[in-house]
């Protein structure tokens, strides 16, 4: 209350820079969100919607229609001003918050069980447009804008930068495009993942090279005061890969120590959320007075903190969507609106770039699938899925535009280049799968495929009983089934939420594809989203040389149980007769049924009390 009453009481000069402030935000904020759900309502990225809204809000449309309205909002002519720095605080918050989301999204156990699969794509698919980025970089730098004060001893780093620009994927978005699309957690959709994840890793340390590379040359200048950066550029690259290595071994650790103990005496989930923020903060102070960016420390403190397998699903949910509702849409939001996206439009940069992305990133990894002996369809959609670069390539581009590295024009074709990938991605993978999904789940399904109770407490039981029962179906031993399952179960869990759950395996030898149906009353834990336990569990196994019918299953089996008053009707069914009518209950007639539900009106009280006798 004091510190109210002060605010209020120390003259118009101070109300003045907090109402700008308040409004600022209120404004990135409002405009981002609700341009990001219209965006979503489409079924595009949220990020295209809160982009729009920096470009709306920015020198490109409100400046031009409304140039005082937009300098007292965001205080463009006023370099020096409080709420210019506060916010600009504000953002770069925002973006470390975003990059520990990124982190989280990264199972280095998952990437390691892929093998060399994954490790050829993520290598290949960098490489081949990292080397296409740098070489027009370092030979033509004319076509891509280069800055004209860019210093001599800085081309190195702009070349670098623009390799790891275009060749860097946006782990979140394509997490989110697979889960759309049903395959996050089949065999491709690891892969795709998994190469991801290590092309993301090699991409951080990159540019941790390139401000190892520039951050000397701006101290010597500024005359830096407590950094790390002063230290040259062997010391900070030194310091900051010491840093990688403690904080995934030692640190890594300490934190799935620590984890057990705050969930058991701490408030749930607000005790854990704090620990995670709080770790993220502390790394990334440490990698800023290092020299390198803040963010690099949120990212390897999320791999970290979520490579522990005592954060469960749900709390990782939370978290993601505290930050993507709240963070996300202002630091997106704030990009254009210091930024005249018309002015600042090359269209010869934006070509190359587009090329280089889109080319360069599908080819490289269609040709790693390729030499992974996977077949032509799958391969183009790993291609597609690894082209989105959305989030990753705007923020290394606002962290380059910040330090003078790359001019407007260039930071404009990246993010052009971003949204493009990110846009076609989905479509992409779907095309090039060609899916054709004649049958329906039923058309599958016997009396014999059907366990009306399970006995298992937990996903290991519960497997093994599905297992026993596919055995004679596959003809083949249930132990060998069952093993191949549990394997895939231990690197992801198949949880799906809304009490569903999927394992799964590709089994060599097998004939053709077999899907196992189990109802458990008690429910079983395997680690859903939601947090909710699985009543009704799938077992779904496929040949191992045909990827494509565990994807085309896998969404099979979602779109089954995806409404609830199905689901509540199979969870109901005591014979397999009754099971079998509730999966073939039209969309339609359930649709008319939940819209009469909620037509009824509720209980009185003294029905209530009626019934309770």
């Amino acid at each position: 209350m004091h510190g109210i009453a002060f605010n209020l009481a120390a003259g118009s000069g101070e109300i003045h820079y907090v109402t700008v402030l308040l409004l600022s935000v209120a404004a990135i904020l409002g405009v981002a969100r609700l341009l990001g759900e219209i965006a979503q309502r489409y079924g595009q990225p949220s990020i295209l919607g809160e982009l729009l809204a920096g470009i709306i809000l920015g020198p490109t449309l409100l400046g031009a229609i409304w140039p005082e309205g937009y300098n007292y909002l965001f205080e463009a002519n006023v370099d020096g001003s409080r709420a210019r720095l506060v916010l600009d605080g504000f953002i770069t918050l925002s973006a470390t918050l975003l990059l520990l989301v990124a982190g989280l999204e990264v199972d280095l156990s998952v990437a390691w069980r892929q093998g060399k699969a994954a490790l050829l794509v993520a290598l290949l698919g960098m490489a081949i447009p990292f080397a296409m980025g740098f070489c027009v970089a370092w030979f033509m730098p004319d076509l891509l804008a280069v800055p004209d004060a860019l210093p001599d001893n800085w081309r190195l780093a702009f070349a670098i930068f623009v390799g790891i620009a275009v060749s860097i994927t946006a782990l979140p978005i394509i997490a989110k495009i697979l889960i759309d699309l049903n395959i996050f957690k089949a065999d491709l959709g690891m892969l795709i993942m998994s190469a991801a994840i290590m092309n993301d890793l090699a991409g951080w340390m990159g540019f941790a090279v390139v401000m190892a590379l520039i951050t000397p040359v701006t101290d010597a200048v500024e005359g830096a005061t407590g950094g790390g950066g002063g230290n040259g550029i062997g010391m900070t690259l030194a310091l900051t890969f010491g840093f990688i290595i403690l904080t995934l071994t030692a640190g890594r650790w300490a934190i799935h120590r620590m984890l057990p103990f705050i969930q058991a005496y701490g408030s749930w989930p607000g005790a854990v959320i704090a620990f995670v923020i709080v770790i993220t903060l502390l790394c990334a102070a440490l990698t800023e007075y290092i020299g390198i960016h803040a963010i690099f420390g949120a990212f390897i403190a999320g791999v970290a903190i979520g490579d522990s397998f005592h954060l469960r699903e749900s709390t990782r949910e939370t978290i993601h969507n505290f930050i993507s509702s709240i963070f996300a849409p202002i630091f997106f939001g704030s990009i254009g609106v210091y930024i005249n996206f018309v002015t600042a439009f090359d269209p010869i940069a934006v070509i190359i770039v587009l090329l280089i992305a889109f080319g360069g990133k599908i080819g490289g990894c269609y040709f790693a699938a390729r030499l992974s002996k996977l077949p032509k369809r799958e391969s183009m959609a790993v291609g597609f899925g690894m082209a989105a670069q959305g989030t990753m390539g705007v923020i290394l581009g606002q962290l380059a535009l910040n330090q003078e590295l790359i001019s407007e024009e260039l930071f404009v074709a990246i993010i052009i280049a971003g949204l493009a990938t990110s846009l076609v991605s989905g479509p992409g993978i779907l095309r090039s799968l060609q899916r054709k999904q004649a049958k329906k789940l039923p058309d599958l399904l016997t009396d014999k495929h059907w366990v009306s109770e399970l006995k298992g407490r937990d996903p290991r039981g519960v497997i093994g009983e599905l297992a026993t029962v596919a055995a004679p179906l596959c003809k083949m031993p249930a132990e060998d089934l069952y093993q191949a399952a549990w394997r895939r179960e231990r690197m992801m869990h198949t949880g799906m939420g809304h009490g569903l759950a999927v394992p799964h395996a590709r089994i060599d030898g097998l004939k053709q594809s077999i899907v196992v149906v189990g109802r458990s009353r008690i429910g079983v834990d395997f680690d859903a989203p939601d947090g909710q336990p699985a009543r009704i569990i799938c077992l779904l196994l496929t040949p191992l040389d045909d990827p494509t019918s565990q994807l085309d299953l896998l969404r099979m089996i979602a779109e089954a149980f995806e409404n609830p008053l199905r689901r509540t009707k199979v969870l109901a069914a005591e014979k397999y007769t009754e099971f079998l009518a509730a999966l073939k209950l039209p969309v339609e007639e359930m649709k008319e049924k939940e819209r009469e539900g909620e037509s009824q009106p509720t209980s009185s009280p003294a029905e209530e009390t009626d019934s309770d006798r």
